[in-house]
């Protein structure tokens, strides 16, 4: 009888450990990797799901324009409609087949309505009707975005304008891009592409900044006393160091500049001798300040801007062509943007905004994206001083290119040696209007050429049609 008992005893046991490994097993799977379970590629539920989902709009700025849409055709199934293929770069792409992208990753939960209103959620599902989204209302002005477009035109490069108020991005592009409309046809083909077309080089693409980065080792000496605006300064049209020789792309109209004139006139023979004196680790320490090495928190797959390796820089050599934007300097045009921005935001540099409300399809705001900061990157005395400097480059010096009839600016140009006989990258960056900023413009034209001569003429261009449609640049509440 007892071992009878034993047996019925150890039978028990058993079934009731297998019933506890069976529940914690379904509370795991069920419970704790139920989200990572559901959002897997290879889930068949969950595609067939997705598939059903009347996914949320993407709205301009103006709340009217409809830059991206959901159709649905007899069946039930939806269709992504993106009505501006060029704002590919921004809006993304959304597939089942693929990896989401741009905002289409960054906002998935509320596009898809899976975040939001749970209610709604779960009355949708028990009606079996299709979840319906929640629409973006981004700050992108779609006259600006078609404008920039179209005078980048076929030529490899990016745009980036922005409010520094508010960080509001109202335009970007990246050329050459995709359609995204044939993307999940095209993927593997888009993928080879020479061109490079699903990168966003607006966010991801790193450039040899040349003379635009100036602006930073300016910030750097005025921000550590090594030097102050007025100080005047020899540029004889050669400076060696170490046996390099540091020479200007342009010569000057005259010899001795003082540091605003070294700026105007893009006097790398100077900024050679302003990084030596600044030193290798306050040169890194103001690149640092102004977000080199960190990815730019924007809703975009994003790049970090790097100033290079520490051994590069410990080199007299590498640490002089550094402050004048070559050497391993490596920036991104939205990084750019944004180190304008703090400038003339008193040196605080905004946080990036595409995104300015997140709504149900009737209008009802559901949460609001305020403009934040990003980081101060230097004292409002030395973002003071540097932009009097970026005023003068426009009025007098090489940046006046980038300048519209009437309407006075900041700005500095920049040509970018790729060494070899590859063309230079053609920049150009500028605030709009001079005393009362409310545009900062960012422009690369790969292998362009001379920066005034080719990226200004595109800022000039924005800036005079921004400008003259000012009521677009204020920000929408």
């Amino acid at each position: 009888m007892s071992e009878t008992h034993a047996t019925f005893r150890q039978m028990v046991l058993l079934l009731m450990a297998g019933f506890l490994a069976v529940a914690v097993g379904a509370g795991y799977w069920g419970v704790v990797r139920a989200g990572e379970l559901n959002a897997r590629a290879d889930n068949a539920r969950r595609v067939e799901r997705e598939r059903r989902v009347w996914r949320g709009s993407m709205l301009a700025r103006d709340r009217r324009t409809v830059f991206v849409q959901t159709m649905m055709d007899a069946d039930g199934i939806a269709r992504r409609q993106y009505k501006y293929p060029l704002l590919a770069p921004v809006t993304g792409v959304w597939s089942l087949r693929y990896a989401n992208t741009g905002l289409e990753a960054a906002y998935d939960p509320w596009l898809a309505g899976r975040r939001g209103k749970p209610l709604d959620q779960w009355l949708d599902n028990m009606l079996h009707r299709p979840v319906r989204g929640y629409d973006l209302v981004l700050t992108v002005d779609p006259q600006l975005r078609a404008a920039a477009d179209a005078l980048l035109g076929d030529r490899a490069g990016a745009v980036v304008v922005m409010d520094p108020r508010t960080g509001d991005i109202l335009a970007l592009a990246s050329h050459p891009t995709y359609d995204p409309n044939t993307f999940d046809e095209q993927a593997e083909e888009l993928q080879r592409s020479p061109n490079h077309v699903l990168l966003n080089r607006a966010t991801q693409g790193l450039y040899t900044p040349g003379s635009v980065f100036k602006i930073v080792t300016l910030a750097g000496v005025l921000e550590h006393r090594k030097a102050r605006l007025d100080d005047v300064f020899e540029d004889t049209g050669l400076f060696v160091v170490n046996g390099f020789p540091v020479r200007d792309f342009q010569p000057p109209p005259q010899p001795r500049l003082d540091l605003a004139r070294a700026l105007a006139y893009s006097s790398n023979v100077i900024f050679a001798q302003l990084g030596l004196q600044l030193g290798p680790d306050l040169m890194r320490q103001t690149a640092q300040a102004f977000g080199f090495g960190e990815v730019t928190p924007v809703d975009l797959e994003a790049e970090a801007s790097s100033l290079g390796p520490d051994e590069f820089l410990l080199d007299q050599v590498g640490l002089a062509n550094t402050a004048y934007g070559q050497g391993r300097v490596q920036v991104t045009p939205l990084h750019m943007a944004l180190i304008v921005a703090g400038i003339v935001n008193d040196g605080v540099m905004p946080r990036p905004r595409l995104v300015q409300e997140i709504r149900t399809a009737e209008g009802s705001v559901l949460r609001r994206i305020e403009p934040a900061g990003w980081r101060r990157a230097t004292s409002r005395r030395t973002a003071a001083q540097v932009r009097q400097a970026l005023v003068i480059s426009a009025r007098e010096g090489y940046a006046r290119a980038g300048a519209p009839a009437g309407i006075p600016i900041g700005g500095k140009t920049g040509t970018a040696q790729l060494g070899g006989n590859r063309p230079p990258h053609a920049w150009f960056v500028a605030f709009a209007p001079a005393d009362a900023p409310r545009l900062v413009v960012a422009v690369i034209v790969e292998n362009g050429g001379i920066g005034g001569l080719v990226a200004a003429p595109i800022a000039r261009q924005l800036i005079q049609q921004a400008l003259t449609r000012s009521r677009s640049l204020v920000p929408e509440s």
